[in-house]
This record gives C-alpha cells, sequence and structure tokens, in this order.
C-alpha cells in the first residue's frame, strides 16, 4: 500500500524577517545587559583600587607623621601638596663609647634584650640624636643634643656590656658610627639615641600623566628619585587638588609659615582619588571614578 508523503512546508520571506528581527531584538538585549555588568564589575573594581591606595595612604603618612616633634624643629618644609620633615629611622643605645667622636651600637638580634630598632639602615648625613643627661640642674638642662653621622661601619665592638650576652651575642655584627661634633661628656655608654632623616611627601606627576603620592629622602648629599606611594590623585587645582595638607596649633589655628613650624600641633590630610574611566548607566558616556578621604593627625613629641 502506498504511503502518503506530505510535503514539508518551507518559511516564507515574512516569516523568516520575523523570525530574524526578534532574533535581533533578544541579542541586542542580552548584550546590553552583559555590558551593563561588565561596566559595574569594571567600576566596583576601580572603585576598590582607590579605596585600597588611600588606605595605603592613611596608613603610611601618620606613622611617619606622629613621631616627629614640631617643637624640635622636626618640621622644615609645610605647603599644600608636599610636607618636609625629619622621619625617625630607629632607636638604640650606645653600649661602648669608642672615642668622643666614635660609639658602638648593640645589634638588633640581641639573644636576650632588644635594644634596637630600625626602619632603615642609617647612614652618612642622618642625624644622630643623643640624649644628653646632665645631672648639674635635674631634669632641667636633659636635652636631645643633635650630631651629624659623618662615618658608618661594621663593628664588632660592645664585648664586654652588660647590655650583650657574652657568648651568644659575640659574634653578631653592630653599628659603629661617627659623628659630627664631638659627643658631649655627659653622653656615656647607656644614653638612649635616636636617628632622623630627612623625607619628603608630594604630589608628583608621573610618566603615565596621572599624579602620585611619592616619598623621597635626603641621602649623601641629595634628594634620592621619588618613590610612589599611593595613587593615583587628582592633579593639583587651587582649592580642589588630589593631596592638601593644612597644618594647626593646639588652639585649632591655621599656621601657614614654615617660620612657625615648632608651633604646629596637628596636620590635616585630605586625598581626592582620581580612577581610570570606565563606563555608566545604559546609554551613557563614560564616567571618571572618584573618591576621597579626610583625617588628622596630631603629633605627639611637642615638648
Amino acid at each position: 500500500m502506498p504511503r502518503l508523503i506530505r510535503p514539508r512546508r518551507g518559511m516564507t520571506v515574512a516569516e523568516l524577517l520575523v523570525t530574524l528581527g526578534i532574533i535581533s531584538v533578544l541579542g541586542v538585549v542580552i548584550s546590553q545587559l552583559m555590558m551593563g555588568q561588565q561596566r559595574f564589575y569594571q567600576r566596583t573594581n576601580e572603585q576598590m583600587g582607590m579605596r585600597r591606595e588611600l588606605r595605603s595612604a592613611m596608613s603610611l603618612v601618620p606613622a611617619d607623621l606622629r613621631s616627629i616633634s614640631s617643637s624640635g624643629g622636626d618640621l622644615t618644609g609645610m605647603g599644600t601638596t608636599a610636607i618636609t620633615f625629619r622621619a625617625v629611622l630607629g632607636a638604640s643605645i650606645i653600649c661602648q663609647r669608642v672615642s668622643n667622636t666614635v660609639i658602638d651600637l648593640p645589634p638588633t638580634n640581641m639573644a636576650r634584650n632588644t635594644l634596637t630598632a630600625w626602619y632603615a639602615d642609617p647612614a652618612v648625613g642622618d642625624t644622630l640624636w643623643a640624649f644628653n643627661d646632665s645631672l648639674s640642674r635635674g631634669a632641667e638642662d636633659d636635652v636631645w643634643t643633635p650630631l651629624r653621622i659623618t662615618g658608618v661601619a661594621n663593628s664588632l665592638g660592645c664585648t664586654p656590656s652588660p647590655y650583650l650576652d657574652v657568648l651568644l651575642d659575640a659574634a653578631k655584627p653592630r653599628w659603629r658610627l661617627t659623628v659630627s661634633p664631638a659627643l658631649p661628656d655627659s653622653v656615656k655608654a647607656g644614653s638612649a639615641i635616636r636617628i632622623t632623616r630627612s623625607t619628603r611627601y608630594q604630589l608628583e606627576p608621573q610618566g603615565s600623566g596621572n599624579y602620585f603620592l611619592t616619598r623621597s629622602e635626603y641621602q649623601g648629599g641629595g634628594w634620592t628619585a621619588s618613590t610612589p606611594v599611593s595613587g593615583p590623585y587628582a592633579p593639583p587645582v587651587s582649592g580642589e587638588g588630589g593631596i592638601r595638607f593644612a597644618y594647626f596649633d593646639s588652639l585649632g589655628a591655621a599656621v601657614n609659615s614654615v617660620a612657625d613650624s615648632r608651633r604646629v600641633a596637628r596636620i590635616d590630610l585630605l586625598l581626592r582619588a582620581k580612577g581610570d574611566n570606565s563606563s555608566g548607566k545604559f546609554g551613557t558616556k563614560s564616567t571618571t571614578n572618584t573618591d576621597s578621604l579626610a583625617f588628622r593627625i596630631a603629633l605627639r613629641n611637642r615638648q
């Protein structure tokens, strides 16, 4: 018995055009959704990056500034986009006074005590502050005497010494520093010392054209190359720059001249981060991601 074969109907041109139109509309909607998600993640990642950089500056700058003594003259440069000061590199004691200009310091890894701690190794040109514990008038004439470091060498001195273990610390290297001028007679073995180095934070442009917070130090008779530590930030514009330092005395009055730097008791810092351009909402043009942070730094050592 012959089978009946029904001819298959094809799509008409009108049906094909309608189908293609529907698929095109769905494709546009899906692509816009995907682009929207991509833009959202791009903006989110950019915001997270800017906040990470702001937190980095917030943890780094106050740590350096809180340790300075404005009344002692540590604040040497005051600007709205730059600040220069003597940063503390570390502290120790004199374990042996070799001569009037040469002293030995204990090692950092002593077996039984910790009497030396460094943020960075001392270098020629740094300032050594020796605590001058004069006994002539009690505590009234006790001062930190500034001395310039003119030589840095390794040593195995300080033996025998009450500060070191004769056996466990015998072979541990330590610093021998030469200073100028000569040490006062009242600065003896056991006197506390601290070492400072001129340091600068500044808003500077980099090769990319963006502005970063940079840090540099004064070593060997000149400033080292600036190292970006946080950014990018908005470029310097009057009143609206990416970084703004402000200085105040203990009563909250503004201090605007470096000649009055010994009065500074608080430093305010405003940071305005500027990220890369990223697309906004559907159909909008690209926008610049921005964020800001403001905080106050109270100086500890004002006496």
